[in-house]
């Protein structure tokens, strides 16, 4: 062999120096990983700890020796240390680390070259058997360069899918700024309505004041010899000017449950008492449920209030009224006059609103000491509906089995408590009221934070509404998470036939699906 050709130890530069093949495969092995990592030999050693095993770290000329395979085999805790910091991922760390582990083994059991017998004569066929080993090798970094290209392309591909997806999200943002300039035109037309209609209640009067009124219970714009039944249709019509009214400001009813979600959230303060069952609610309490409706109803749709009732709705005065009853009671100052009703029913989660003109042959005639009457039957089938037996939304405290409701609250810290909620109510929508009640602190929403980072070592994930949450949450089907909610679910790896299936999400570039009850428990990534 040329002098060119050879190191310092008879052997071609840059070949392992090992005692055995074994050893020459492990040194292979870890420059491979080295590779893969982008890290030199001298930021494997900034990298290492101080002890590594049960030795402290080698010097760095020791390590430039050593990793060539000097003695390699001695340092089983630097091979594993080596590993760990090449190799992030911890399903592929494990995977090097047994192979490494049965490299060791093998450079163990075969014996040294000055002890095989063959000497300096089979110094050809040994450096013959490197050069492939090296070619190997070189094979081997091609290949992860041909990897690392295929993870640039699809790297590129979801960055498109991402643009794809940003203009989609333009379009819907496009879409929701014309419906808001539409209901904005609604609303002005709304509002134009409203002041015809005191346009004509002041000219009525004015024509009543003259003597000239029209005939009583004559609609507007009626024909002249159609006239009804006196103080009926006039009645009605006040009723259904009101009942429209609200059926256009809330088509839906999502205004109105939001504002009744509110007011029971302020009857409970869960925060404050850790209650979130209405029966835990004292008379009292429960009676204030009507002031704070309106007070909110008052706010949120920008009610006048300068009459002399609750509100004025279309030009109308009306009365509200809210029971948790069988009926309403209606004080003497409303009685004759048009009534918004509002029934709540947390026994079963319901919710209705209506309007009915509180006329004398509708309600009972007894009194109490005030004056005050109830609703009769007929009187509640009077009722001009304007939403019907809607959904109230469920504290998800009220839907948890009693022993995993204990088993949450028997945690003596808000952050216990936190963790326990998102452990136990998985695939349920937690609103921010919810886990205050729990947390019993005013940062429940850093519990729900910290509660994420310490659930992904259990594999549970915990999402919000923010970053791409909802679409994880959307492609695993669970309940997208809006502000101020979260959601919880337990993972696990997803082989390669259920990455096509469906329900199946790519976190920090590994596949994960919801866990079935007997999976292992696997941490996930990046936590």
């Amino acid at each position: 062999m040329s002098a060119r050709l050879k190191g310092k130890d008879g052997r071609p530069p840059g070949l392992p120096s090992g005692a055995n093949d074994a050893e020459d495969l492990l040194v292979l092995f870890l420059r491979s990983l080295r590779d893969a990592a982008g890290l030199s030999v001298a930021r494997i050693h900034l990298l290492l700890p101080d002890m590594v095993g049960n030795n402290p770290k080698p010097a760095p000329s020791t390590l430039h020796r050593v990793l060539r395979g000097a003695g390699l085999r001695n340092h089983q805790g630097l091979v594993a240390a080596l590993v760990e910091i090449c190799v992030a991922d911890p399903v592929e760390a494990a995977k090097a680390q047994r192979r490494a582990r049965a490299l060791l083994k093998r450079a163990w059991e075969q014996p040294a070259r000055a002890e095989s017998g063959q000497g300096q004569g089979n110094d050809k066929d040994c450096t013959a058997h490197l050069a492939k080993l090296v070619h190997v090798h070189e094979q081997l970094l091609e290949t992860q360069a041909a990897l690392g290209r295929a993870l640039q392309a699809k790297e590129q591909a979801e960055a498109k899918l991402d643009a794809h997806s940003s203009s989609r999200q333009k379009e819907i943002a496009e879409l929701r700024r014309g419906l808001l300039a539409v209901t904005g035109e609604r609303d002005a037309a709304l509002r134009t309505v409203q002041e015809a209609m005191q346009q004509i209640t002041a000219l009525e009067r004015k024509l009543a004041a003259a003597g000239t009124s029209p005939t009583p219970g004559r609609k507007v714009g009626q024909g002249r010899g159609t006239e009804s039944t006196p103080g009926v249709t006039h009645s009605m019509d006040e009723v259904a000017v009101v009942r429209d009214e609200l059926r256009g400001l809330d088509p839906s009813g999502r205004r109105m449950t939001a504002v009744l979600e509110r007011a029971t959230e302020k009857l409970f303060d869960g925060e404050l008492t850790g209650r979130f069952r209405w029966e835990e609610l004292t008379k009292s309490e429960k009676a204030m449920a009507g002031q704070l409706v309106g007070n909110l109803m008052r706010h949120h749709f920008r009610f006048d209030t300068c009459g002399p009732l609750d509100f004025r709705i279309a030009g109308v005065d009306v009365d509200l009224k809210v029971t948790s009853g069988s009926t309403w009671t209606i004080p003497r100052e409303a009685q004759g006059r048009v009534c918004m009703l509002v029934h709540l029913d947390h026994r079963r989660g319901l919710w209705s609103l209506g309007v009915v003109r509180a006329a004398e042959e509708l309600l009972l005639s007894g009194a109490n000491k005030d004056g005050k009457r109830n609703l009769s039957r007929a009187g509640r089938e009077a009722i001009e509906w304007v939403h019907k037996d809607s959904r109230l939304p469920v504290n998800v405290l009220n839907r948890l089995p009693a022993a995993d409701l204990q088993t949450v609250l028997a945690q003596t810290t808000g952050q216990g408590r936190v963790n326990e909620l998102f452990r136990v109510a998985q695939r349920q929508s937690v609103t921010l009221p919810a886990l205050a009640t729990v947390a019993r602190q005013r940062d429940a929403a850093k519990r729900a934070r910290e509660a994420r980072r310490i659930l992904a070592t259990e594999g549970i994930l915990v999402l919000n509404h923010s970053n791409s949450d909802p679409e994880i949450a959307s492609a695993l089907g669970l309940p997208v998470p809006e502000k101020g909610t979260w959601v919880s679910v337990r993972l696990a790896p997803a082989t390669e036939e259920e990455r096509g299936s469906g329900r199946s999400v790519v976190l920090f570039g590994t596949w994960w699906r919801v866990a079935k009850p007997d999976d292992e428990v696997s941490p996930l990534p990046g936590h």
